[in-house]
């Protein structure tokens, strides 16, 4: 396998790293909405209730187990720059095998935790009953869904993101001619949209399986020894392993608390500012979708110079992938106060919605000015491994957050909903840039 892509510091090389990413992450939501459409125009309103419910249950699956893809990105990329490339098929060996295994584990007990989730998220009954039933019939796919996640970020670590974003496009092609055929030929109803994305999700894993082994022979071929039981299960690698899901998977669930306590305060207000908090709250998830792109790429680029110890390298890498994140972070920040409102009348027909939306436009605007370094400063820690930073950061800004909102609401109210938002996205920011220098020394130390 040869480095010279991975390494290849250019503006150019950095974008067409990230614009393949952009499309898949932007591709990663129409599995549910297909099944939202599907299910919207061919079944009853109960049913469209409870696949809403239901993918919010599903989706904390999807988004808890996301270190799968994060530790593998890093340390593929690290071992990618430093040319140890029996570790680079190695990390993907054991990745696959630990989504699928993670997959089953919470198939094998999906009743109790179902209920769980149901005592957490509850509707009405008629409303749980729809949402077990399309869980029942998607979890199929979960360990196919976890193992995929492992398999783009194993793409991204190595450089290869255009290969994720096949890999996303063959599933929802899939996903998009079974969900019709199932729920208007067959009247399956939910469990025809939720059967059709499980097969979607494990045909989008065999491509990409295919696409992975495609891309080994291509770069010299499979190494027996990377596959060998003496490899995956090497002590070493495996503590490390451990540790790093771990210490993501705490910070991936101080993330979940930060938002869940922003759409809780956000419900407080009443159903107006809900439905205006919803409606600004998928021009966040585009900005995610955009600046997540160079954040991804920053995980390969710096990672694999990480690996390299190649300090000039790393540096150059920091500073391409951020430039890009600046430059996307002022322009969506301009589409959004520009063409926000007109995005908001199309998005809802209700005057107070609309106004309410329209009052807090601003704030939601600023969110990529004020939060482009939270994103990229992930994506570089992620690069490196240093996850137990990422840990401790990610527990101090949620703390700060929280306590900014009680401080801000007493006199600020709703403004002050929003703006300790803005907040919490500075102390991410602020948390990481303290570990940051330590990075820098120990590339530098170990020259």
């Amino acid at each position: 396998m040869s480095t010279s892509k991975a390494l290849n510091l250019t503006y150019r090389n950095v974008f067409s790293q990230s614009w393949p990413i952009m499309l898949a992450n932007a591709a990663a939501p129409i599995v549910g909405l297909v099944d939202t459409l599907v299910i919207g125009r061919f079944s009853s309103t109960t049913a469209l209730a409870g696949i809403g419910l239901g993918a919010v249950i599903y989706g904390i699956a999807y988004w808890g187990f996301g270190f799968l893809r994060m530790s593998t990105a890093g340390l593929a990329a690290q071992s990618f720059g430093a040319e140890r490339y029996s570790e680079v098929q190695a990390h993907l060996a054991r990745a696959i095998p630990l989504g699928i295994l993670i997959g089953l584990g919470i198939f094998i007990m999906q009743i109790p935790l179902l209920n769980g989730a149901l005592l957490v998220f509850s509707g009405t009954p008629d409303t749980e009953s729809s949402a077990s039933i399309y869980i029942q019939a998607r979890i199929w796919g979960l360990p196919a869904t976890l193992a995929s996640i492992a398999l783009m970020g194993w793409f991204v670590g190595i450089s290869r993101s255009s290969l994720a974003l096949k890999m996303q496009i063959a599933l929802n092609a899939v996903n998009i001619i079974l969900s019709p055929i199932f729920v208007i030929q067959f009247g399956w109803g939910l469990w025809g949209v939720g059967i059709a994305s499980a097969i979607a999700e494990w045909f989008g894993l065999i491509v990409g399986l295919w696409l992975a082994h495609s891309e080994i022979i291509k770069q010299g071929g499979l190494i027996k020894k990377a596959f060998s039981i003496d490899s995956l299960l090497d002590a070493p690698s495996i503590k490390k392993l451990g540790v790093t899901n771990s210490n993501i998977f705490i910070r991936t669930m101080c993330l979940t608390v930060g938002f869940s306590f922003f759409g809780n305060a956000a419900a407080a207000q009443g159903i107006i500012f809900l439905a205006s908090y919803h409606i600004l709250m998928q021009f966040i998830t585009m900005i995610a979708l955009v600046l997540d792109a160079f954040a991804h790429t920053a995980e390969a680029f710096v990672g694999s110079a990480y690996g390299a110890k190649n300090l000039q390298n790393f540096d150059k890498s920091v500073k391409l992938t951020t430039d890009f994140s600046i430059i996307f972070a002022f322009i969506l920040s301009f589409v959004i106060f520009i063409l926000g409102p007109f995005a908001i009348e199309f998005l809802s027909t209700d005057e107070n919605v609309i106004s309410t939306a329209n009052r807090y436009l601003p704030y939601c605007a600023l969110t990529p000015i004020i939060g482009f370094a939270a994103w990229q400063l992930d994506g570089i820690f992620i690069g490196t491994t240093s996850t137990r930073e990422m840990r401790n950061a990610g527990i101090v800004a949620v703390i700060i957050y929280i306590l900014a909102h009680y401080l801000i609401t007493i006199k600020l109210e709703k403004d002050g909903i929003w703006i300790s938002f803005l907040i919490y996205y500075l102390a991410r920011a602020f948390t990481l840039s303290y570990y940051y220098p330590s990075i820098r020394k120990r590339i530098y130390s170990s020259l």
